[in-house]
């Protein structure tokens, strides 16, 4: 307004013709220009307001979005950390079971071994005395010779020694010492017995009933702890599989709550830093618009004062008292003429009008309320040195923001480029992360695959296992079915044998017969005897027949259980290492899962730092866009303003200046 009012001034000494109109055009204009430009800066800083809604609110949203998923981290974590802790715990109890059924199978079957071995001993010796204390009684009935009896006195010994002594009475024993020293004293000669033989017969008789009753019972025994054994493992092996695939399931919801656990805290940590940086993204964009908003109402504030005093010129300039002192001051200055009338008429005065002129074109092209005032300066006769200044300040402050300018668009140029390559790397690496994340996914499907065939093979093995076991089951009942009528058989036959040889007994036809009376001694000697030994020779072999079956059957059930305990354990090993390769197919899965999972975080890590580096992009465009699109024009502008400027200086300063115009 200072500045306006001090030009109208000016200008009021000047010629009625044209300087004050010729002013209050330049003024009317530089009210238009200025006008124009804060409607265009109205439009810029509207769609900058606009931005700096639309990215506050929406970093707001985020923010506040990543701060209910963090605490939602928060629980979640919580809730799988204390399953986990469960979940070790029956782990651990479920391992101690495992090993200590496992354990309890190998003692059990130790405890088997052992036992069987002993009784196959016991059975070897049992039998060998049993066929010895036979041939024995034979030899003693007439069936042999005292070289017979001489070559199984060793095993008659054995088996006489394993008698508990308070069973026999000392006489007794005194006759068996007598019968083991001189073993043929005892026989039949010419037909006679030799005196207490039928004693001796007799015991032998006892302890051949004793042994093959306690050999029977060491069959059923030694079969009643098979059976059980092989109960006792059928119910360890199912509880040891039924353990152990409860143990591989814990195990694998562990792994499942331990990858919750990591996949959670991951995520909570980079949500933690992706918030920090959504925050400090949003306060500075807030503090920047609130900057920017600050220095647009100044802007306003500075434009609504300078068009108001632009106006207030012109009211000033353009009323009728303005106009009628004007008059006066021209009138006058026609009736008077002076030294400046004389120099517009010389070659200064043409120097000044060119100067004029020149000065005219630039305040037309930039209405600087500076070069106003020189203007006015010269058209009313001013001092030269303080155009010249006014040129040389105004050339100068057109220099320096050539240069700001420049300085301007380089920085727009390295932030757009830097920023542009930080983007196009961030793209980069998103390809890749989802070339990476393709192949992991490709790699767990197969994994997957391959899972479910190990569990299709695991399954398969199971069902043969227990078929095996079902198949052995029947094999050994129908074993101890068929030792149970041999067993039975043995029985009849041995009653037949006992009750025949009983009958003669009795009746003095065998063992312990009294002395006969001479006229006896001339009958039929021995004709039922040896019908009866005969028969009881059909019914031994038969018997021994029928033995030698189970022996047999014993023989062939050990072998199978034998061989079905080894393939038992052999297919044990193969469904354990069927079941660790499974576990090992799972572990590889879960960490291929969490592969995928820390690329796809990656992956959002990556977008996200290029989605910041777009904004910052869309930060930068509107000020770099004014750049790009004003930089040359407002170069042409200062270079033609600094030719007209250097023009109207040349006029001056090659103009001679008037004495009596300058200041003392």
């Amino acid at each position: 307004m200072r500045v306006v009012c001090t030009a109208a001034l000016s200008l009021a000494l000047a010629n009625s013709d044209s300087p004050v109109d010729k002013v209050v055009t330049l003024i009317e204009d530089m009210k238009t220009k200025i006008e124009a430009e804060g409607e265009q800066e109205q439009k810029d800083y509207d769609k900058y307001a606009c931005w700096c809604e639309a990215t506050t609110k929406e970093k707001a949203r985020d923010v506040g979005d990543g701060r209910s998923r963090i605490m939602e981290l928060g629980s979640i974590i919580l809730g799988a950390k204390g399953k986990l802790g469960q979940l070790n715990a029956e782990i651990a109890e479920l391992e101690k079971d495992v090993t200590a059924n496992r354990k309890s199978q190998e003692k059990a079957t130790t405890l088997r071994e052992n036992e069987n071995k002993a009784y196959q001993a016991q059975k070897a010796e049992m039998a060998s005395a049993i066929g010895s204390l036979e041939k024995a009684i034979l030899v003693l009935n007439g069936a042999g010779t005292g070289a017979d009896l001489l070559s199984i006195m060793s095993q008659v010994q054995s088996a006489i020694a394993t008698v508990p002594t308070h069973r026999i009475s000392s006489s007794k024993v005194q006759l068996m010492s007598k019968f083991m020293s001189n073993p043929t004293a005892f026989l039949q000669t010419g037909g006679q017995y030799a005196p207490q033989s039928g004693t001796v017969l007799g015991i032998l008789k006892d302890m051949y009933d004793t042994f093959t009753v306690n050999f029977e019972g060491n069959d059923q025994e030694e079969g009643s702890k098979q059976r059980s054994y092989e109960d006792l493992m059928q119910t360890k092996i199912k509880q040891y599989m039924a353990d152990n695939d409860e143990l591989i399931r814990k195990q694998t919801e562990a792994g499942q709550e331990e990858k919750v656990v990591a996949e959670g805290q991951a995520e909570r940590e980079d949500l933690i830093a992706q918030v920090a940086a959504d925050t400090k993204f949003f306060k500075d964009t807030t503090t920047a618009c609130k900057a920017k908003a600050a220095e647009w109402t100044e802007r306003v504030r500075l434009r609504t004062e300078e068009l108001h005093g632009i106006e207030k010129a012109l009211e000033i300039l353009t009323s009728d008292e303005a106009k009628a002192i004007f008059e006066k001051s021209v009138d006058k200055s026609h009736k008077t003429e002076t030294a400046e009338t004389f120099i517009q008429s010389s070659a200064s005065g043409i120097a000044r009008s060119k100067a004029i002129a020149a000065l005219s074109k630039v305040t037309k092209t930039t209405p600087k309320a500076s070069l106003v005032v020189a203007l006015a300066k010269l058209r009313t006769g001013g001092m030269f040195d303080d155009v010249i200044k006014a040129v040389d300040t105004e050339i100068k402050g057109l220099k320096e923001e050539g240069k700001e300018d420049i300085k301007n668009r380089d920085k727009c140029i390295e932030k757009e480029t830097k920023t542009t390559n930080k983007k196009e790397d961030y793209e980069y690496k998103v390809q890749k992360d989802e070339e990476k994340i393709e192949e992991l996914n490709d790699k767990k499907t197969e994994l997957e695959t391959d899972i479910e065939t190990i569990t299709d093979k695991i399954t398969d093995h199971k069902d043969m296992m227990e078929q095996n076991r079902v198949d052995r089951g029947q094999a050994h009942d129908d074993y101890m079915t068929s030792i149970t009528d041999d067993e039975a058989a043995v029985e009849l036959l041995e009653k037949a044998i006992k009750t025949l040889k009983e009958f003669y007994k009795n009746n003095k036809s065998l063992l312990q017969r009294a002395e006969p009376k001479p006229d006896d001694r001339l009958s039929k000697k021995d004709t039922q005897k040896q019908a009866n030994d005969g028969i009881v020779a059909i019914l031994t072999q038969i018997k021994e027949n029928v033995n030698n079956e189970i022996k047999e059957a014993q023989a062939d059930d050990k072998a199978e259980r034998d061989a079905y305990e080894k393939q038992t354990a052999d297919d044990r090993v193969t469904l354990e290492a069927m079941k660790n390769r499974k576990s090992d197919l799972q572990k590889e899965k879960a960490q291929v899962e969490e592969d995928i999972t820390d690329k796809e975080e990656d992956k959002t890590n990556h977008e996200t730092a290029r989605d910041d580096k777009e904004a910052y992009l869309t930060v930068l465009k509107p000020g770099c866009d004014w750049i790009r699109d004003n930089f040359a024009k407002r170069a042409k502008l200062r270079t033609e303003e600094i030719e007209g400027l250097m023009e109207v200086k040349n006029y001056l300063a090659g103009m001679p200046v008037p004495t009596f115009l300058q200041r003392k």
